[in-house]
Formats: C-alpha cells, structure tokens, sequence
C-alpha cells in the first residue's frame, strides 16, 4: 500500500512540473534565435557601415534600397543594399568597378518585417526628395524589425536602428 501511494504522490509531482519543462523549452528556443537575430544583425550593420563610411558617391538612394561607389583606395566597387519585402530579406551586392559585374551576393537579414532607410543632410534635417537624396546626404539612418518565427513558439522580435555617417561624400 505504501508503494501505490509513494508511486501516486510521485506521479503527481511530475505530472505538475512537465508544464514547467515546456514554458522553459520555450523561453530558450526564443532566447536562442534572439542571440542569432543579434548577431546577424550586429555583422550586417558592420558592414553596411564600413561601406558608407568609405562611400565616395551615392548613386541610388530610396526608402528600401542604397547604392554606393568606393573609391579606388578600396576597389573601386559598386555595392548595392536592397530590402526585398516579399522574401523578407536585406541582401548586399558588391559589382565590379563597372557597375555590371555582379561579383557576390549576400543576405545580411532574413527574417526582416520591416526596414526604412532614412537620409539626412548636414544639418541634420531628413531629406526626401531623391534628387536633393543623392546630393545632400550626408548621414545615413537604417531601421529594421527582424521577427523569428518558430512553430508552436512565441514570435521574437528584434529590432534596430542606426546612424551612419558618410565620410567622403
């Protein structure tokens, strides 16, 4: 008889903490795919940084796409950032000096809800009409929400913003 009822009140004891297991399964899964969501983002923005602080000319510049040209210290690149809403990602291309050659392509986001970017001039003031865009600009803002989702998990959400500064334009 005590082993029945050692055996109930056993039963009943984990049959209480498996919930607990899966809440915490959970918060981990989201943990880690924040963790991934920070890391990938913190690589692209370096690299979308490099580029526009070495930029020597701007020559597309729209709420969802930028396009920029080294100068020939650093190559002589065209590179070219573009938020492609229906795959949800932020892709970087690096074109030969001639604009044409496609020399690699690389996603820096997926997973991407929303992204703007942002141009201001030298007094700080945002600018919006393209052609002063390509002229006037001078800092750079990019704003992005990131959204992991896992099936039968919480949705996790990431989102950044940053300032860049355009050296040479």
């Amino acid at each position: 008889m005590e082993i029945v009822v050692s055996i109930g009140i056993f039963s009943m004891v984990m049959a209480s903490m498996i919930p607990t297991f899966i809440v915490f399964t959970k918060g981990m899964a989201s943990l880690g795919n924040y963790a991934n969501m920070s890391m990938s983002s913190r690589n692209a923005l370096e690299h979308f940084s490099r580029d526009v602080h070495t930029a020597e000319t701007l020559l597309v510049a729209t709420a969802y796409e930028i396009t920029v040209v080294l100068p020939s210290d650093a190559g002589s690149f065209v590179i070219n950032y573009e938020y492609d809403a229906d795959a949800g990602s932020f892709t970087r291309k690096k074109y030969a000096e001639d604009g044409v050659t496609l020399l690699t392509t690389r996603v820096l986001f997926s997973d991407v809800s929303e992204l703007n970017i942002v141009f201001y001039n030298r007094l700080d003031v945002d600018v919006t009409d393209e052609a002063t865009i390509l002229t006037e600009t001078k800092t750079i803002q990019l704003n992005a929400k990131l959204v992991k989702k896992v099936i039968n998990q919480n949705t996790t959400d990431y989102i950044i913003s940053a300032r860049f500064l355009m050296r040479n334009v």
